[in-house]
């Protein structure tokens, strides 16, 4: 009985270890802070010729990073020898199946997905959206998946060029406490 006891007891405090250590501190980061993903998908809005897209930011939850679904977007590409343009219509999605803490910074892989065509739609929970290009536009067609491994450094923004003149940028930045950002991402808000 008293070997039981002490098996018991040795088994309980392991568990309980255990558990404290997966709440402990991610590796170069302080007690309370927290790390988001900040990322853009942009492009050249065919209209007014600027630079368009969208900027956002994913807190890291459990050591994991949301999937995201980027609106569709009109794109235009024109060939300057015959003055001919296409139009097409993208739909976008960024994953993170991989993520872990590193020393002054976080390894990610990370997969973006494009797909380009005269017509597309999108499903987001109760929200359907739909967008196509009339028949008789040209039209772009392509399709375009990207998986990288990067190790991001706490506030220095990598970026990574696309076909149709896409751009997605991305950085890890840290918060305190009290959700103050204690580094800068360099990622113009569009």
């Amino acid at each position: 009985m008293h070997s039981i006891l002490k098996l018991s007891l040795a088994a309980a405090t392991v568990i309980s270890l255990s558990a404290c250590a997966g709440f402990s501190t991610p590796p170069g980061l302080e007690s309370g802070q927290t790390v988001a993903l900040v990322n853009s998908l942009s492009w050249v809005n065919p209209m007014s010729g600027k630079r368009d897209g969208v900027r956002t930011s994913w807190p890291i939850k459990h050591g994991k990073v949301a999937a995201e679904y980027f609106p569709l977007a009109q794109l235009k590409r024109c060939e300057a020898q015959d003055k001919q343009c296409a139009w097409g219509v993208m739909r976008a999605q960024r994953s993170a199946p991989s993520f872990a803490y590193a020393d002054g910074g976080v390894n990610m892989t990370f997969a973006l997905a494009i797909d380009v065509a005269r017509r597309q739609e999108a499903r987001q929970g109760e929200v359907q959206t739909a967008m196509a290009i009339p028949k008789d536009v040209a039209a772009l067609a392509g399709k375009q998946q990207v998986q990288h491994v990067i190790g991001l450094k706490y506030g220095k923004v990598e970026q990574i060029e696309l076909d149709f003149g896409v751009r997605y940028q991305v950085c890890a930045q840290r918060h305190d406490a009290s959700g103050k950002a204690l580094d800068q991402c360099d990622i113009p808000y569009i």
